[in-house]
């Protein structure tokens, strides 16, 4: 059973989605039941009491009283882990969303591609993307996802992963970039960057654990850029985690 949530104070808009959620995913076999609100503070008293407890949240950021952010905000406070979608008539508030952990972000008047798409993302997991390393002699399958960076140096590589562990190869760097997907960027003649990884951008790119990966001077601007268009995509139609 999957309980859906939905936050939405313009009714025709709330009505619609909830039409087109039971036509998706009813009609795929799916057992669903759906919670709406018209305020966020119904939906975190709800939450606080215990009273819900949800598989997926849709979440339209103008609301009265709190906005959709803080909201999510809130719950984030709280603990909640729930996926949240975000809805709204303009993308000014996709940085924002990320700071919340949003599953995805859906952009008014609802595309009924774009919601399913979006739920298959976040309701199905996916075969993990992985890519193959020669390092000592051996070979090593590593998840995209648990890259935050690559780094070369004197002829050799190192593929530093979200556990801390860093593996050494003798592959170069441009060959190894052919073999990586889109959220990989060569930021630096040095680096290789996993921009899922990026938690803000300065004179360097800055990961969520606070460490520097340099940008090249002359291209900064272009890098910043590349970025922003990886982040907005990833945020409106979570491109970023299909992989």
């Amino acid at each position: 059973m999957l309980n859906i949530g939905i936050c939405e104070d313009v009714q025709d808009d709330q009505y619609h989605l909830r039409d087109v959620l039971e036509k998706l995913l009813c009609g795929r076999g799916e057992k669903i039941r759906i919670a709406t609100y018209f305020s966020g503070e119904a939906l975190l008293a709800d939450l606080e009491e215990g009273y819900q407890d949800f598989s997926l949240l849709f979440l339209d950021i103008f609301l009265d009283g709190f906005t959709g952010i803080e909201i999510a905000q809130k719950l984030r406070e709280q603990g909640q882990k729930m996926p949240i979608i975000f809805l709204t008539t303009s993308p000014d508030f996709a940085v924002e969303s990320y700071d919340v952990e949003a599953a995805g972000y859906l952009l008014k008047p609802l595309q009924e591609e774009k919601l399913q798409k979006l739920l298959e993302r976040v309701l199905i997991q996916p075969d993990k993307q992985r890519v193959c390393v020669r390092s000592n002699r051996r070979h090593r399958y590593l998840f995209l996802e648990e890259i935050l960076f690559i780094e070369s140096d004197n002829h050799s590589i190192r593929i530093h992963l979200a556990s801390g562990e860093v593996i050494g190869s003798s592959e170069k760097l441009g060959e190894l970039a052919t073999r990586l997907d889109e959220r990989f960027l060569r930021c630096h003649q040095s680096f290789l960057v996993n921009m899922e990884h990026i938690a803000d951008v300065n004179e360097d790119f800055v990961l969520k654990d606070g460490r520097a990966i340099p940008i090249r001077i002359r291209d900064r601007k272009v890098m910043a850029d590349t970025y922003y268009r990886f982040f907005v995509e990833y945020a409106l139609t979570g491109k970023g985690r299909e992989v």
